[in-house]
């Protein structure tokens, strides 16, 4: 009786061994793989830029408003938000920090650095 129970023990550890050892343990063997996705198509496009054309110099127009700071120079702030600071010739060139936010030519630009060194300008 001993034997005859020892004996089913051991069939019965067998067959789940067997039986546990066929079957896949790992849960991604049975997934089904998908192709990787590359850095490209998962980013989104980048947005295009468009920078906005402004006047690097203006002048005083009617309705034009100046303002004056603490330090006494004067400047007018555009509908834009772009800042501009006053010159010994009376025009107005737009300051330097709003250079990277805007478009405009080479011919402007040598303009804008011709007098603007003579002028108040930061």
């Amino acid at each position: 009786m001993k034997r005859t129970f020892i004996y089913s023990a051991i069939i019965l550890f067998a067959a789940a061994l067997f039986f546990t050892g066929c079957k896949p343990s790992r849960v991604w063997a049975n997934n089904k793989k998908e192709p990787r996705q590359t850095y490209q198509e998962t980013r989104p496009a980048p947005a295009s830029y468009h920078y906005p054309r402004v006047a690097l110099i203006i002048r005083p127009t009617p309705g034009f408003k100046m303002k004056q700071d603490n330090h006494g120079r004067f400047y007018h702030r555009s509908p834009q938000g772009f800042l501009y600071w006053k010159g010994y010739d009376n025009r107005f060139y737009l300051d330097r920090g709003h250079f990277s936010r805007i478009s405009y030519d080479k011919y402007e630009y040598k303009d804008w650095k011709r007098y603007s060194k003579q002028s108040n300008n930061r």
